[in-house]
């Protein structure tokens, strides 16, 4: 059954490859960032998560009732990814939250055709515990000298064949009893280099992602 969901996975991941861009944006529309103001209107609505939520787990237990997928509302496209993790370390002055897709080994593999994701987030929070409400919000320097096709943070599409970089984008948590999810809203720019493309794509992207927590014991 594993098996049968990641080849589900990585079709979906393919198809949304090969059609997300279609409806692409020029950049000129903004989505509101997570927690934000709810009177102007956004690019991005919430996705509804059909499957159940994830409970938080330590790094040695799986999250038994964790969605086998996790889902992401990009340019109006809903899209699969493995399930969300969540790793909590601190800098010294703020939590480092590390969000990122729990894959396959396949993904290692050069004709991986899978989704995946991998941001790094500066939380507004001194403690892990105070996880609860913390919030990131992040926007691109101007100059694009950070923006690096070969940047392990994004959202990778069909492999890596379709990079997302965070543009403009704010991140917030929320915690339900035992559930922890991490809320995503914000632009993502389309890293192509294609000589004659055009200005840089943008996409809308949000998401609601129940994640599995494993917290840094070392410091």
């Amino acid at each position: 059954m594993r098996a049968g969901r990641r080849v589900c996975s990585a079709a979906v991941g393919m198809i949304v490859a090969a059609g997300l861009l279609a409806g692409c944006d020029d950049g000129s529309r903004s989505s509101t960032p997570a927690g934000g103001s709810s009177g102007s209107a956004t690019t991005t609505t919430n996705p509804a998560i059909t499957t159940a939520p994830a409970t938080t787990a330590s790094s040695t237990e799986p999250g038994a009732t964790q969605p086998a997928v996790s889902m992401m509302n990009i340019n109006g496209h809903m899209t699969a990814f493995p399930p969300a993790r969540l790793r909590l370390d601190s800098d010294g002055q703020n939590v480092i939250a590390l969000l990122y897709s729990d894959d396959p080994r396949e993904a290692l593999k050069s004709n991986y055709t899978g989704n995946s994701f991998y941001l790094r987030m500066v939380l507004d929070v001194t403690d892990p515990a105070k996880l609860a409400g913390a919030t990131w919000n992040y926007t691109a320097p101007s100059s694009g000298s950070d923006r690096e096709a070969d940047s392990p943070y994004g959202i990778f599409l069909g492999g890596r064949k379709i990079a997302l970089q965070p543009a403009k984008v704010s991140a917030r948590f929320k915690v339900d009893g035992e559930v922890t999810s991490a809320l995503i809203l914000g632009n993502f720019q389309v890293l192509d280099d294609t000589p004659g493309r055009g200005p840089a794509q943008v996409l809308p992207v949000s998401a609601e992602l129940p994640v599995r927590i494993d917290i840094d014991t070392k410091r």
